[in-house]
């Protein structure tokens, strides 16, 4: 099987999805291949001649690369010659010191900003505007069925196209030797992989992939009839799961299978393999097993991938111990509305894992992908953890309390928890299903600037429970605490179209187009988005402190590459 990671999205790190299903897909002797166009596409635009006559800038407001003030077309040209220097910056850790002041990498901005700004020039004769996290084509939304066709009917049109016809013939017929490379065994005989055809499996998680990925499906469909297409990812199931899509939706035959849900599952319910893997793959029996509903996951298997060189001063490697949230109570979030189950692995068999991932690749940092490292992987981080620099998201539990725990992991290498702090207000804390109390917040912010754990906060506006006062409270809370937050993430609440608010406030289309997940709503309490947008512009982002949060907040590639400002 080839599984292939399409463009665009950050590219900080090689891709943990299809590490995974690479490692479950060998386990059972079936030849797999990784591809991470995402990557690659990013290295063959940045490569392209400059275009004769680059996109002239346009007014600040129309494009995402945050430079304001009226910039000519001078910049532009320059951002073409500057790609090789800014693409070395991004790969040097001397790029992310700070100024004096503690707040602003100068050299690693302008190599942002550069990059964003040549990838738009050398997309825009496609018809497209390629960035270092985004994708976007004229008159085409990922958010409408009818626009995902059409790009696939136009693939030879793709900004993308003659790399990914290129990389795809070619890793298609390296795995038609059914995966003798690196010894693996024809499946031929009594293998459960016999007589099954080639596949190639596109892992969709980002709306900013959708566009490419259906043209890469399109031309697969074209130029290659016999392989089986699969479509998994995390956007896949979130279309799924929130009612967007019909699990038997084929696209007008562009896809063969939709593969919703955790990969491993997907699969093995479609190869008819059912729950079960080979002895020696799996989790120790249920009697020795704590916390999350044990699942079965084989060491991720990144071998394909580390010689393409992601935009980071050292090898990232993404990590999870789990799948879905062991809280799944916040009334605001869309793993509440979509009801996935939380499955984890066994924490001893974890720890053996990141062990032999650390062995085999040589890390310099270890990124841990759930949506909360719960208390139980904590612990056994803080007991025998790698050994290397690493970070995640957690809840703000009642394990952080203990200053002593949270030396433990720093000691075991943690240097940023990513926090949900949501508001400064405990009544829209307690409306949202936190479980959070600003008592035990203030405690554990102490207790992690102590540890020397760099706390990168996520704050939330516009919830229905809130009003401007309360908004006032949670600038306030930050600004009182501002030497204890190292980062800050500010959102403007987006409610889930599958979500138990979204009926009682009246939600009606947010986004044009059959396959959104989010719905526009009347604020019951009046605070809505243009009044808070205009609130965050003039009440937080003014404040001194809070200010220097924000600046210190990597751009574009936010907490990817939020630990390296802490080295």
């Amino acid at each position: 099987m080839l599984l292939i990671y399409p463009p665009a999205a950050r590219s900080s790190e090689a891709p943990l999805g299809i590490a995974r299903l690479s490692a479950f897909l060998r386990a059972y002797g079936l030849g797999a291949r990784l591809l991470d166009l995402n990557q690659e596409a990013l290295d063959y635009l940045l490569a392209l001649p400059a275009p004769p006559e680059p996109e002239p800038y346009r007014s600040p407001g129309s494009s995402s690369d945050g430079m304001a003030g009226g910039r000519t077309e001078a910049w532009t040209k320059g951002a073409l010659k500057r790609r090789p220097i800014a693409l070395a910056a991004l790969r040097e850790l001397s790029s992310y010191r700070l100024s004096p002041d503690g707040q602003q990498a100068s050299r690693y901005d302008r190599a942002v900003l550069d990059l964003n700004r040549a990838l738009k020039a050398i997309s825009a004769p496609y018809g497209a505007e390629a960035g270092l996290a985004n994708y976007s084509e004229t008159g085409r939304s990922p958010l409408r069925r009818a626009d995902l066709i059409a790009a696939g009917a136009a693939f030879e049109g793709s900004v993308y196209y003659p790399l990914f016809s290129r990389r795809i013939d070619e890793e298609l017929g390296r795995l038609a030797d059914r995966g003798t490379e690196r010894g693996l065994p024809p499946m031929e005989g009594s293998s459960p992989m016999a007589g099954l055809p080639l596949m190639a499996g596109l892992s969709l998680n980002y709306l900013s992939q959708a566009l490419p990925a259906f043209a890469i499906l399109a031309y697969l469909r074209q130029r290659h009839p016999g392989v089986r297409r699969l479509l998994g990812g995390a956007l896949v199931s979130s279309w799924i799961a929130q009612g967007a899509l019909r699990a038997d939706e084929r696209f007008d035959g562009l896809v063969d299978e939709l593969l919703p849900g955790r990969g491993e599952d997907a699969l093995a319910g479609l190869l008819g393999l059912g729950k079960a893997l080979p002895i020696g793959i799996g989790t120790r029996s249920a009697s020795a097993r704590r916390g999350p509903q044990s699942c079965q996951a084989e060491c991720p298997d990144f071998d394909g991938l580390m010689d393409l060189a992601y935009l980071s001063p050292c090898r990232v490697l993404p990590y999870a111990f789990s799948s879905g949230c062991p809280w799944r109570r916040c009334s605001f979030c869309p793993e509440t509305a979509e009801g996935a189950r939380y499955q984890g692995l066994n924490a001893d068999r974890a720890m053996e894992q990141l062990a032999t991932l650390s062995a085999r690749y040589k890390p310099g940092l270890f990124h841990f992908c759930d949506s909360e490292i719960s208390p139980l992987y904590l612990r056994a981080l803080a007991e025998r953890g790698p050994g290397l620099p690493w970070y995640g998201f957690a809840r703000f539990s009642k394990a952080l309390l203990d200053r002593a725990f949270c030396a433990s992991l720093a000691a075991s290498g943690c240097v940023m928890l990513q926090l949900g702090l949501e508001s400064g207000d405990q009544n829209v804390l307690d409306a949202l299903n936190k479980g959070t109390m600003l008592k035990d917040i203030d405690r554990i912010l102490e207790n992690l600037a102590a540890a020397g754990i760099g706390a990168y906060l996520y704050v939330l506006f516009g919830t229905p429970a809130e009003d401007e006062a309360a908004a006032g409270k949670t600038v306030s809370y930050l600004r009182d605490r501002a030497e204890l937050i190292a980062f800050l993430n500010v959102a403007v609440f987006n409610l889930p179209v599958a979500g138990a608010q979204a009926k009682a406030l009246g939600a009606r289309a947010f986004y044009e187009g059959d396959l959104s997940l989010y719905a526009e709503f009347a604020h019951p309490l009046g605070w809505n988005r243009d009044r808070v947008r205009s609130f965050i512009r003039k009440e937080l982002e003014t404040v001194p402190g809070i200010r220097g949060m924000l600046k210190r907040t990597p751009r574009v590639f936010s907490s990817n590459h939020a630990p390296f400002f802490l080295s």
